[in-house]
C-alpha cells in the first residue's frame, strides 16, 4: 500500500471478498530526497490511516537503501550513459514483486496484491483467476507448490493499464499476484474510495517518476546524489552540421522534438542518439533512421508455451502507450533478438519491450542496442 488511492481500494475489495488482509507499505526514501507525494513517509502515514480505517494489521518495511541502488542508482546509471531507463519496471522488479514477496512470506500471507491496473487471467486469458490460497493449488512430487496457467493481462480501463510495466515480474510468480482493481476505471475506484469514506479518495495522483517532485530534472538528481551536473555540449545535425548547445546528454531523450531551440529550417528533426563519448546530442529527421532490429537483454518469458520465437507475429510496443506494432523475435547466438515487421522509428535503449497476445502478455525485455537502415 503505498498511501494512494488504488492501493487503498485494492485492500478495501479484498476484505469485503472476506479474505484476512495485511497492508504492507514500504518507505521508500529516507528524509532527505526529491520525491514526489507517494512513498515517503508521507505515504507510510496515509498507508496506516487506511488500514486504520479498515481495522487491519499494518506493517512498515524500509527499503530505502535497495531503492536508492536498484531504481535511483539505475536510473541516473542510464541517464549518464545516453540510455533511457525505466525506473517503473526496475521497482516492479526489485521491489514490489521481489523484497515485497519475502517480506509477506514472513508475515505468513498466502497472495501478494497491489494497486496496479492489470489482470492476472486463467488458460484461456479470459476469465479472472479466483481469488484463492495455496490449499487450492497443486503440489508436485516434491511437495511444490503449482497450480494452473495464470498469465498477466491488460487492465480493463485503456487510460491506466500499467501491464507494460510488469511485464519484468518471473511468471512463476503469477499464481501468487492479484490485482483487484484491474477490472475497475479510475473514476470507479475513487467512486469505490468515496463511498467507503476512506482518507486517500481524492489524494492527488502520484508522479511518473515517484523520486523526482514537480520540477525536478535528471541534471537535479545527479547533482543531489552524484554531486555531479550535467555538461553542456554541442547538438549536431545531419551532414555533421552544429545546430547549438545543448544543456547535458542526461537532459535528453531519444525521440526528442520539443525543448531543443534548434532555429529555423530544423524543423521535423529529433534526437536521434545520445553520445555520452563526445558528449553530443545528435538529432536527424526520424525517417532516414528506421529501426531494423532490437537487442534486448533481462528478457522475461511471461507466457512459456503460448509464442513461438521466429514463426509467431507479436504486437510489441517500446515504450509505455506507444502504439502497437508487429514483430518476430529470434534467438540469435545468445542474445535475444527483436525484428520489426514494418517501419519503426524512435525505439530508446534502456526502455522495455513488451509482446502482447490480445490482452495477454508474452514476454519483456530491456532494449540493450538497436540496428538501424543505413540512412
Amino acid at each position: 500500500m503505498s498511501g494512494g488511492v488504488d492501493s487503498s481500494v485494492a485492500a478495501l475489495l479484498l476484505q469485503r471478498q472476506g479474505h484476512e488482509v495485511i497492508g504492507l507499505t514500504a518507505n521508500l526514501f529516507d528524509g532527505a530526497s526529491l520525491s514526489g507525494p507517494c512513498c515517503g513517509k508521507a505515504g507510510v502515514s496515509m498507508a496506516a490511516s487506511v488500514c486504520a480505517q479498515l481495522g487491519i494489521e499494518h506493517h512498515e518495511v524500509d527499503l530505502s537503501a535497495l531503492f536508492e541502488q536498484q531504481v535511483i542508482g539505475r536510473f541516473l546509471d542510464g541517464y549518464s550513459a545516453g540510455r533511457t531507463p525505466n525506473p517503473c519496471s526496475d521497482c516492479n522488479r526489485f521491489i514490489k514483486f521481489d523484497a515485497f514477496f519475502e517480506h509477506a512470506e514472513r508475515l505468513g500471507c498466502e497472495l501478494l496484491a497491489t494497486g496496479h491496473y492489470a489482470r492476472i487471467v486463467g488458460a484461456h486469458g479470459c476469465a479472472p483467476v479466483p481469488l484463492v490460497g495455496p490449499a487450492e493449488m497443486r503440489a508436485d512430487q516434491q511437495g511444490r507448490i503449482s497450480a494452473a496457467p495464470t498469465y498477466l493481462a491488460t487492465g480493463l480501463d485503456p487510460n491506466k493499464d500499467q501491464s507494460y510495466f510488469l511485464a519484468c515480474i518471473p511468471p512463476e510468480r503469477l499464481a501468487r499476484l492479484r490485482f483487484p482493481i484491474g477490472e475497475l476505471t479510475k473514476p470507479e475506484v475513487r467512486e469505490l474510495a468515496q463511498e467507503a469514506g476512506l482518507a486517500t479518495a481524492q489524494r492527488k495522483e502520484s508522479q511518473d517518476i515517484c523520486f523526482m517532485a514537480n520540477g525536478v530534472k535528471v541534471g537535479h538528481l545527479l547533482e543531489w546524489y552524484r554531486g555531479k551536473a550535467p555538461q553542456p555540449g554541442r547538438i549536431i545535425g545531419p551532414g555533421g552540421s552544429d545546430l547549438g548547445e545543448h544543456s547535458g546528454v542526461e537532459n535528453y531523450t531519444i525521440g526528442q522534438r520539443r525543448g531543443l531551440r534548434l532555429g529555423g529550417g530544423t524543423e521535423g528533426l529529433a534526437v536521434q542518439q545520445l553520445d555520452v563519448a563526445t558528449n553530443t546530442v545528435l538529432v536527424a529527421d526520424p525517417a532516414d533512421y528506421q529501426v531494423r532490429a532490437l537487442r534486448l537483454k533481462d528478457f522475461v518469458d511471461m507466457a512459456p508455451g503460448r509464442w513461438s520465437p521466429a514463426t509467431s507475429v507479436l504486437m510489441c510496443r517500446g515504450r509505455y502507450r506507444q502504439q502497437l506494432w508487429p514483430a518476430r523475435l529470434f534467438y540469435c547466438e545468445g542474445s535475444v533478438m527483436v525484428i520489426p515487421e514494418e517501419p519503426l522509428s524512435h525505439m530508446a535503449p534502456g526502455q522495455w519491450c513488451v509482446a502482447y497476445d490480445g490482452d495477454v502478455v508474452l514476454w519483456g525485455g530491456i532494449i540493450d542496442s538497436i540496428e538501424y537502415s543505413s540512412p
